[in-house]
Parts: C-alpha cells; sequence; structure tokens
C-alpha cells in the first residue's frame, strides 16, 4: 500500500481499493475523522484522494491507530479474496476506535 500525506491531503493507493466493499469500508472509515472531508475514488490506480482541513485534523491524534492499521497492512499487501473478511474486520475495529475517541 502507498501512502502520500501533507497536511490536508492524503492520497492511499492500492489494488484491494478495486474490491467494491473494502473501498466502501475505507471511504468510510476516513470520512469518520473529519466533517467536510472530500473524498474521490480513482479506478485507474486504484488509489482513494481524501481532501480536508488540516486546521481541524489534529495527525497527533490518529496515533492510535496505528495498531489496527499494522493489523491488516499483512493482508492487504499479500490481498486474496479469502482475506477480504478479515479487513473488513479490520477496518471496522479502526471505525469502532474512532467512534469511542482518539484522543488518550
Amino acid at each position: 500500500m502507498q501512502y502520500n500525506y501533507f497536511p490536508g491531503r492524503l492520497r492511499v493507493r492500492d489494488s484491494v481499493f478495486r474490491v467494491e466493499e473494502i473501498r466502501a469500508a475505507a471511504i468510510h472509515a476516513v470520512r469518520m475523522l473529519a466533517d467536510d472531508v472530500e473524498i474521490s475514488y480513482n479506478e485507474k490506480t486504484a488509489s482513494i484522494l481524501a481532501l480536508y482541513d488540516a486546521s481541524k485534523v489534529n495527525v497527533g491524534t490518529l496515533k492510535p491507530l496505528i495498531p489496527y492499521l499494522l493489523k491488516i497492512e499483512p493482508k492487504v499487501r499479500f490481498y486474496t479474496p479469502a482475506k477480504k473478511q478479515d479487513i473488513l474486520d479490520g477496518i471496522r475495529q479502526i471505525e469502532e476506535r474512532i467512534a469511542q475517541g482518539l484522543a488518550e
């Protein structure tokens, strides 16, 4: 998975996003982080682009999500359809963590 980030802009690329359920779940999780986030998907590059107001998202508060991302990253990197549910479950855990609040 390839990540490109700078304040106000995050792009994530991976062929796993061509799987509609995984793409939809990932987009839903990102939307939970900011009220006014604009998200687009590029089928050709299998990338999700999120544009948001950088003053409204403190990147430091996202640190609690790292263990969840690291847990699903190997499944994404070596994706097979058999891993789809594990990835969706991992994204669901990320959503639950976001819903609980990120600051600790």
